[in-house]
């Protein structure tokens, strides 16, 4: 999921002539796992980790942990995940003593596991050998986090409890989210990618909603109709949810046979796709930076 394009200058204006926005060259695209990867690689570790004895640890980057290899070892061996849980793009997995991992994958760490006779590649920061002879091995991440706290401690945590409503949660009512909204002055873009108003999202995600809702990206919060809101509210709903179903959008399949992750790539209708023909009316799809971030649209179907 990473290119390289070059689009023409587009200028978008408010009704004072104010420059709101102009289209620029793209540059290499670079996307962290949104909530439709982890939420995958947490059905995952539910399916193939969870109940599993751990035999061993192998630390090959201690900078990825928050304690000593003893410390992250002794914690692990003989013991099994009791089950794998997400908040926003964090997963946690809960051992039997009241601890818990957490990680955080940032821009392109991911998870690998591996059955017992399989080669495993070099490169692995962390590795979780089983008793059954299958290994769970942690890749990249050099920007992305395992750490170790006991479950007090992990209520308290910021990376897992300052975020905004889970937005597949039945909770996030299109009620909630009008809410929400009232008092915000922002553009749309940035402010779906803020992890304490909606948990999860990024800037693969932040682009198709927007496509699927209509709405340009730099559009302010405080200018949408009831309408335009009703159905943002219902293209986050459904982007996320069908994305989810389909695997998401990661490069990297969670074990050798793995046909689900990354089942969404060929669905997205405007991420990285600068120049090409839009699905829906055939005009370019165009990229500008919006708050510091690549915005993808088009100028046609999205005002």
């Amino acid at each position: 999921m990473h290119s390289n394009g070059h689009i023409g200058h587009h200028v978008f204006k408010n009704k004072n002539n104010k420059v709101l926005l102009i289209a620029i060259t793209l540059e290499r695209c670079v996307h962290m796992p949104e909530l439709p990867e982890i939420e995958t690689v947490r059905l995952h570790l539910e399916k193939h980790v969870v109940g599993k004895l751990i035999q061993d640890v192998v630390v090959n980057r201690p900078k990825t942990l928050n304690v000593s290899i003893e410390e992250f070892t002794e914690a692990l061996n003989q013991q099994s995940f009791l089950k794998a849980q997400r908040r926003g793009k964090v997963i946690r997995l809960r051992l039997p003593d009241d601890r818990s991992l957490l990680f955080h994958f940032m821009i392109d760490g991911y998870l690998r596991f591996f059955l017992p006779a399989e080669p495993i590649p070099d490169g692995a920061n962390v590795m979780i050998l089983f008793a059954s002879g299958e290994r769970l091995a942690f890749y990249r991440m050099h920007l992305g986090f395992i750490h170790l706290f006991s479950d007090e401690t992990v209520m308290s945590h910021p990376d897992y409890t300052e975020l905004g409503p889970e937005p597949l949660e039945r909770q996030f009512s299109s009620a909630h989210f009008q809410q929400m909204l009232k008092g915000r002055r922002g553009m749309l873009k940035p402010l779906l990618m803020d992890q304490k108003f909606i948990a999860g999202i990024g800037n693969v995600y932040s682009n198709e909603i927007l496509f699927c809702s209509r709405i340009l990206p730099v559009r302010k919060s405080s200018t949408l109709h009831e309408s335009e809101i009703e159905r943002l509210y219902q293209c986050i709903r459904s982007t996320l949810q069908t994305a989810l179903q389909q695997g998401g959008v990661s490069e990297y399949p969670f074990m050798t046979g793995d046909k689900y992750t990354g089942g969404y790539t060929n669905q997205l209708q405007v991420y990285e796709r600068t120049g090409q023909p839009c699905f829906s009316c055939g005009r370019a799809i165009e990229t500008a930076k919006v708050g510091g971030r690549n915005a993808f649209f088009c100028s046609n179907c999205q005002h």
